[in-house]
């Protein structure tokens, strides 16, 4: 685990207007996608205390698996001896974090330890992908939101997601730093739907992508995990490919 240029890495906030938007999934893709894609070194932070999502899809069990919880005495001295036996490596680039199982084993949120470790980060890895429950954002405290390169927000198109999304946005917007954003509506094929006219009445801000619902591709995801899904040219994941290009071309790492 070499380092690197800290000012060289880029952090990616993945959220969503609601529980259930699909912002893990998103996440999941497309730092899977960079990861087979670029030369570049890739982690995954899954920030959703209490759930086993990331060791489901990505197939990762074991006794020996470490996880956020077991660093909460350590996050002030942390090193890459702790990272090695902290961070699930895959084949690519990319590399997982897991969130602990047990909610009381959440120190990582106090005082300043998440920004601590995200300063950590920053000094191995190249692009560090958050998968940001969105209730989090209610966390006063984080302070690593001025930190961030971009903001990925995604929403479902029906109108109590869309109608979050403005309440965030404008949230996040009020804060005292100048913030990047994606807004990404994911499923947008699945009724019902609002029509992109009235998505963009109710927006005040771009949508940089539509990814479209196919049960075929999520059965894959499910089952085998987001690497499987890149072996098919199918609509669903053409979009994921061709926003993760944008995304990464939007870093400013150049060719």
């Amino acid at each position: 685990m070499s380092k690197l240029n800290k000012c060289e890495s880029k952090t990616l906030l993945f959220s969503g207007s609601k529980g259930g938007c699909g912002s893990s999934f998103i996440s999941y893709c497309i730092s899977t996608y960079l990861a087979k894609s670029i030369s570049k070194n890739i982690v995954l932070l899954d920030l959703n205390i209490g759930k086993k999502d990331s060791r489901i899809i990505f197939d990762v069990s074991g006794d020996n698996l470490r996880d956020l919880g077991d660093i909460e005495n350590v996050i002030c001295k942390m090193d890459a001896s702790v990272l090695k036996r902290l961070v699930v490596n895959f084949d690519n680039s990319l590399n997982v974090i897991l969130p602990p199982l047990k909610l009381e084993k959440n120190k990582i949120f106090y005082n300043s330890n998440l920004e601590t470790f995200l300063d950590v980060l920053k000094n191995y890895f190249d692009i560090i992908c958050i998968d940001f429950p969105y209730y989090l954002f209610n966390l006063k405290k984080l302070d690593l939101l001025k930190d961030i390169d971009k903001f990925i927000i995604i929403s479902q198109p029906d109108i109590i997601s869309i109608s979050n999304l403005d309440i965030l946005l404008d949230s996040i917007s009020g804060m005292d730093y100048s913030y990047s954003f994606d807004i990404v509506i994911n499923k947008f094929n699945v009724r019902p739907a609002i029509s992109f006219s009235r998505i963009n009445n109710f927006v005040r801000h771009p949508i940089k992508a539509f990814i479209p619902y196919d049960r075929d591709i999520e059965f894959l995801f499910l089952n085998r995990g987001p690497f499987s899904i890149f072996n098919y040219n199918l609509r669903i994941v053409r979009n994921i490919i061709d926003y993760s290009n944008k995304l990464y071309e939007s870093l400013d790492y150049g060719s």
